[in-house]
């Protein structure tokens, strides 16, 4: 007779965490490195190439490997008992804990933003200018706007849903043995697994650690896709808006 899926029955050692916290982020720098160049010689902003390597990088190997994960599991690619903080909430705690979230981001991230400038300018300066800046590439600043434009898509809903699913749907419920430390490692390790932004490190790691408390606590991944599109699409449009003032912020 087949068993009920067990969530503890299906953790994953640290050591195995620590390579699926961060093999899909090298993926990401070595497609980034690789075709910015050309991306910019094409005429468009670096930040394009970010957004292509978002969508055609990052998207297709964290579904492949949940897709994966669901073949082992229930003998077909789907995602039943992969993504397992899927508890029931009601409307007014998907409403109190989507606003503790999108605030506790927010007042972690913006004293830590003006940091992250002093880093890019004082520890990492040997890193090309492309690496910081959106716009670099291009003077045409209606195209950059556009780009931001696509990025509301990209960046706001497609790469935070598929990170939410992998690294708070997968991998957090993973490490239950670590138990009230498992937000908080969960959090650093998706805050350093983002190597294309090394100067906010910080602001990234508090945010992350912010995600993953909230879905910890709650047991609900929805939790963490709400708030982290939330906060990328507000970039997003901020970035657009700039643009079409004629102005270009650096991430």
């Amino acid at each position: 007779m087949k068993t009920a899926f067990d969530i503890n029955q299906d953790q994953i050692t640290f050591k195995k965490q620590l390579w699926y916290h961060f093999y899909m982020g090298i993926a990401i720098i070595v497609a980034y490195i690789l075709i910015s160049k050309t991306i910019i010689d094409l005429g468009y902003p670096g930040l394009a190439a970010l957004l292509v390597v978002e969508l055609f990088v990052l998207a297709p190997i964290g579904l492949a490997h949940l897709s994966w994960k669901g073949k082992q599991l229930n003998g077909k690619f789907n995602l039943k008992n992969v993504i397992a903080y899927t508890e029931k909430l009601s409307i007014g705690q998907y409403i109190k804990w989507s606003l503790i979230g999108i605030i506790g981001c927010s007042v972690i991230y913006i004293p830590l933003f003006p940091v992250g400038l002093y880093l890019k300018e004082k520890v990492f300066y040997w890193l090309p200018q492309w690496y910081f800046d959106p716009g670099f590439g291009t003077t045409d600043i209606g195209l950059v706007a556009n780009v931001f434009l696509m990025g509301i898509f990209i960046d706001g809903i497609v790469g935070p849903v598929v990170e939410e699913l992998f690294f708070r749907g997968y991998l957090l419920p993973r490490m239950a043995y670590l138990k009230k430390w498992a937000p908080f490692v969960n959090g650093t390790l998706f805050g350093l697994y983002h190597f294309w932004q090394p100067h906010n490190y910080l602001a990234i790691i508090g945010i992350g650690i912010i995600l993953s408390y909230v879905v910890w606590r709650k047991k609900n991944v929805y939790l963490g896709i709400i708030i982290h599109c939330t906060l990328n699409i507000l970039g997003a449009i901020g970035g657009y808006l700039a643009a079409t003032g004629g102005q270009i912020i650096v991430r």
